[in-house]
């Protein structure tokens, strides 16, 4: 079928100045009515929560795309131009298919629609609010950090002592909370409350870095002050607890079956994360100045200290949780994260709050509207009595 003007004649090429005038007034035509549809929509919903937006307005930038769009749809027009005006007027009607501008605007009009539109559906309008219900819930965990001198043994490898490791791997555990309270408690020959319950991991983090086994004057691994002075760490509300204790085991005070027997009457579960290596290395007298050597006993003899795995999981057991022992310089905490993950979280109120109204099925379901008639194109017929 032909596609012919008012005077039956014939169009191989493209009216480029037609489209682009087309193209810049359709343009302004959009923006504007876009908008006069935020001012309006600004207006109508003048609170903060009523007040049109986007959620993810850096989705937006993807409309700086628009433009090497139309630049390839001119160069595609102007490349088909270029090729059939050099040729005669009979060579145009048995070699080129005859084109419309009219319908070649069509169906950019129809692709640039649906280009922007989807764009708008993807930055994720949001207008209005509506009422959301929802639970607190809440889990009380304490770290209990062994601190005492064994801890500054290199057995696990040359260049970290045993604490470096465990506050490295203490970081990636307080990373991958969510939402619960934590707490820091370091111990050694005594106990005492490094950072208190809070929700800020930044702040606990910054608690973790700055721990140094010179921090408790009053050397040995007394595991039943550390347990007794975390407990007290915990809130009164009736809320989940847990206790995850990072030691080399090496204990040299009181049985702590005691204080164990209390955690399980409570309800706080114990967790306990072994560093060190059965092997075992020589405790620096001073971590700092390598040149004073190590440390050694009453004859004479350089301690050496090891971890000790059947204290470390005695422990755990009579605490009701698990041990991971390690002597790896990157600890995969995974387990003792999938066993916080198990523990019951205790509903601490019910919430009514409002959340903000997604509103991206509208430009979605336009976007998609224009282009189902962009590919629909394909088996219209244009007829034409006049020029396009």
């Amino acid at each position: 079928m032909l596609y012919s003007n008012g005077m039956n004649k014939t169009e191989f090429t493209y009216r480029i100045k037609s489209i682009l005038i087309g193209i810049i007034v359709w343009e302004l035509i959009f923006w504007i009515l876009t908008g006069f549809l935020f001012f309006l929509l600004g207006i109508i919903g003048s609170t903060g929560a009523q007040k049109i937006g986007f959620s993810q307005p850096e989705n937006l930038y993807l409309l700086l795309l628009l433009l090497p769009v139309v630049g390839f749809y001119f160069y595609n027009l102007l490349t088909s131009n270029r090729l059939t005006k050099g040729t005669s007027s009979r060579i145009q009607q048995l070699v080129f298919q005859p084109v419309s501008s009219f319908e070649s605007f069509l169906r950019f009009f129809f692709y640039r629609n649906a280009f922007v539109l989807m764009i708008f559906a993807l930055a994720q309008p949001v207008y209005g609010t509506r009422k959301a219900a929802g639970t607190i819930e809440s889990l009380e965990l304490v770290i209990c950090l062994d601190v005492s001198n064994s801890m500054n043994t290199k057995d696990i490898s040359p260049e970290f002592s045993r604490l470096q490791i465990a506050k490295r791997a203490l970081n990636q555990f307080i990373n991958n909370l969510h939402g619960e309270k934590i707490g820091v408690c370091i111990f050694a020959g005594g106990a005492f409350v490094q950072l208190p319950l809070t929700s800020d991991y930044s702040a606990a983090k910054l608690f973790v870095n700055d721990i140094e086994t010179e921090m408790v004057s009053n050397q040995g691994t007394n595991i039943d002050a550390a347990l007794m002075t975390s407990m007290d760490m915990f809130s009164k509300d009736k809320t989940s607890k847990g206790i995850i204790m990072v030691t080399d085991g090496e204990n040299h005070e009181e049985n702590p079956s005691a204080v164990l027997a209390q955690l399980k009457e409570k309800g706080i579960k114990l967790s306990v994360l072994g560093i060190g290596t059965t092997n075992g290395g020589p405790v620096p007298v001073n971590p700092y100045r390598p040149e004073l050597g190590y440390k050694t006993n009453a004859v004479g003899s350089t301690v050496v200290s090891r971890i000790n795995p059947s204290f470390i999981r005695s422990i755990a057991t009579k605490g009701g949780g698990s041990a991971l022992i390690s002597s790896d310089e990157f600890p995969d905490l995974s387990q003792l994260l999938t066993q916080i993950n198990q523990m019951k979280r205790t509903k601490v109120r019910d919430l009514q709050f409002d959340m903000k109204e997604n509103r991206y099925q509208y430009p979605l379901f336009l976007g998609l509207l224009f282009w189902l008639l962009y590919l629909s194109m394909n088996s219209w017929n244009f007829k034409f009595s006049k020029k396009a």
